[in-house]
């Protein structure tokens, strides 16, 4: 490794291409009505309640928003609310999103800064983590909360010499923040907190007063994060996960879940920090970064912070070890990668081109691949609105007031891998489940899989709709609707006798085949509308 800051400061033209770079992730958010996002549109709807945009209409009667219920993971719920009340409802959507593609590269840009000093065409290149799975599954409070961390260690670096009990309290205002936003993204502080107290270079190994020292920093470190914690769970009414209810007879068994030792689930979780919409362009952009990353080490061409770097590379080994869900909480296997990847970004700084030609040349690169990577993503989310014109199509005669079913095609393996439309699958992973939730917005209907989980969403559904309803989940497949199976399981309780509890049924990703029966061979229910992705149907109620 190089100590040489020969290269490291960059170039006179660092900031410039650094505003394109982020200017360039925020055009795709107002080019659309409604980004790609798995979860966000059922988010987007908790906002809408939230804000009181339901008053004067059925909804009214069918949610509630309940502070009580959540105290973590709610940080873009607060952040709705600012922005509802003080601009619009209309203005929540692009300022949130517009929020959470910026915060997380500026943090790490700012501490990437704060560990090396000075501009570098490396900050350029760190926009593209900003486009993640943690993103496109439409996780915001967690992607914020990201940022949030990195952006305090990068200030926490900036008071190392205040007294220890002055930097002590701010590092426990942050984590209380933090906490707030995302209980995940406290683990991220505490991860950067200890990182930070590492350092640069750790301490020899014949140095035992300096590790006891290091240890003394890294308690007091955990303990700043320890204290909000625990305040949490001493007073909150309603902890992440209180909704889940475990079956079954040990602990292990029934609220966690691994993926199977050879599933390509687990290396996949790796490229959490740079996948979206499709696996060829994730993995050229993977190699890229990867290509540059091994190149500069490999030469000794790089400088590290051994603090950052290292724990990076122990979080992205202990990632492949996380089950996918435990708790009532799904994707666990994302939240590691994603950190570590941050980690390592901030900690590395490649020293690849020593001549002011050569840091110009290297900054067009990156700037053009960053440009690249975000005019894909808009690419994506503009070909998707036409799902999201189809919904509204599709519901244009809805009364209000009505009880909606939602149900999608599912198709084999290899439709949705060669046929399927950009941006309705990522590696196979559905993410167009929640588009129609946004009915209950424009129809002013009831879904009953609008996220209402107790200790993570401060919304809670009225009797008698709170029947219908499930705290979150998917949507059930054609072949599901009348399988006793699935009805018996609490995700899709509401499918007992559904002809006679909904109005309506609206199918999604109605354009491809289902894999079992199709659509037509459904008894009990009519074709209104027939839209491409979304298809609505009367149901004939029972006598």
């Amino acid at each position: 490794m190089t100590t040489s800051r020969s290269g490291e400061a960059g170039t006179t033209l660092v900031l410039p291409a650094l505003m394109i770079a982020l200017a360039s992730v925020v055009v795709p958010v107002l080019l659309v009505q409604l980004p790609a996002l798995w979860d966000y549109p059922n988010h987007l709807v908790r906002y809408w309640i939230l804000l009181g945009q339901a008053e004067g209409t059925p909804v009214a009667a069918m949610y509630r928003p309940d502070w009580s219920l959540a105290r973590t993971n709610i940080g873009a719920d607060l952040l709705a609310l600012v922005i509802g009340r003080t601009l619009s409802f209309e203005a929540v959507n692009p300022v949130l999103v517009s929020l959470a593609v910026l915060i997380l590269p500026l943090g790490a840009i700012a501490l990437n800064r704060a560990v090396f000093g000075g501009w570098h065409f490396w900050q350029v290149g760190m926009v593209v983590f900003t486009w993640n799975f943690i993103l496109v599954a439409g996780l915001l409070s967690y992607q914020i909360a990201l940022g949030l961390a990195l952006l305090a260690a990068a200030i926490d670096l900036g008071l190392r010499r205040l007294p220890v009990a002055g930097r002590w309290l701010v590092r426990l205002g942050f984590a209380a923040v933090i906490l707030t936003v995302h209980v995940f993204g406290l683990l991220f502080f505490l991860v950067l907190l200890v990182a930070i107290e590492i350092g640069s270079r750790p301490p020899a190994l014949r140095e035992p007063k300096a590790w006891l020292q290091l240890a003394r920093r890294v308690v007091l470190a955990g303990i700043v994060c320890i204290i909000p914690l625990a305040i949490l769970i001493l007073t909150a009414p309603r902890l992440p996960g209180a909704h889940a209810r475990a079956e079954g007879e040990h602990l292990l068994a029934t609220t966690m879940h691994f993926h199977s030792l050879l599933s390509a689930e687990r290396p996949l979780a790796l490229l959490t920090p740079l996948r979206t919409y499709s696996l060829i362009a994730d993995l050229v952009m993977a190699a890229i970064v990867l290509g540059l990353l091994f190149y500069a080490l490999l030469r000794g061409k790089a400088r590290l912070h051994a603090g950052l770097f290292g724990l990076g590379v122990v979080l992205s080994i202990c990632s492949l070890f996380m089950p996918v869900a435990a708790f009532g909480t799904a994707l666990l296997d994302t939240r590691l990668p994603i950190m570590a990847a941050l980690m390592m970004a901030c900690g590395f700084r490649p020293v690849v081109a020593e001549t002011p030609r050569g840091r110009n040349v290297a900054l067009a690169a990156t700037l053009l691949v960053v440009i690249a990577r975000s005019a894909f993503v808009g690419y994506v989310w503009i070909e998707r609105q036409a799902d999201v014109r189809s919904v509204a199509e599709a519901t244009a005669s809805m009364q209000p007031g009505a009880a909606v079913l939602l149900a999608e095609n599912d198709p084999v393996t290899w439709v949705r891998w060669m046929q399927a439309p950009i941006g309705r699958y990522s590696v196979g992973m559905t993410l167009y489940r929640h588009t129609a939730t946004t009915i209950v917005m424009s129809r002013h209907a009831f879904v009953p899989t609008i996220f209402t989980a107790a200790g993570k969403q401060p919304l809670r559904v009225l009797p008698p709709w709170a029947d219908l309803a499930v705290p979150e989940g998917g949507i059930p497949s054609v072949d599901d609707l009348d399988d006793p199976r699935m009805a018996a399981q609490s995700e899709y309780a509401y499918l007992v006798d559904w002809r006679r509890r909904f109005d309506y049924l609206l199918l999604v990703n109605a354009d491809l085949p289902n894999r079992g029966l199709a659509i037509e061979q459904v008894p009990g229910i009519s074709l209104v509308s027939d839209q491409g992705f979304a298809r609505l149907y009367r149901i004939d109620r029972r006598p």
